[in-house]
């Protein structure tokens, strides 16, 4: 897991504001052999399928916390996703191969 920090100008070199993310990656790949997407994530409110819905759970709530999130995310990593999972409308994502 990656915690990047960047710095974007707004509307002229006066106004300026800071956002930090955090980038979740992994170089293993999937029972079809293909990589696992990276997951950009910029507040406790992305959630893990297509911004709508956690992977776990029926729950479109932000996470309280930052655990609760990376967890969400490993663990959709880890087990994958069916196609419109929780009418969440993503692809289907083949779980992690080991």
């Amino acid at each position: 897991m990656d915690f990047v920090g960047d710095i974007v100008a707004v509307g002229n070199s006066v106004s300026a504001c800071k956002e930090h993310f955090i980038k979740l990656t992994t170089s293993a790949r999937d029972t079809d052999n293909h990589t696992l997407p990276a997951n950009i994530v910029t507040g406790l409110s992305d959630l893990a399928l297509n911004g709508n819905k956690q992977s776990r759970f029926n729950l479109s709530n932000a996470y309280p916390d930052i655990k609760s999130m990376v967890v969400d995310y490993v663990y959709d990593y880890i087990n994958g996703h069916t196609a419109n999972q929780w009418g969440s409308g993503v692809s289907e994502q083949k779980p992690m191969k080991f």
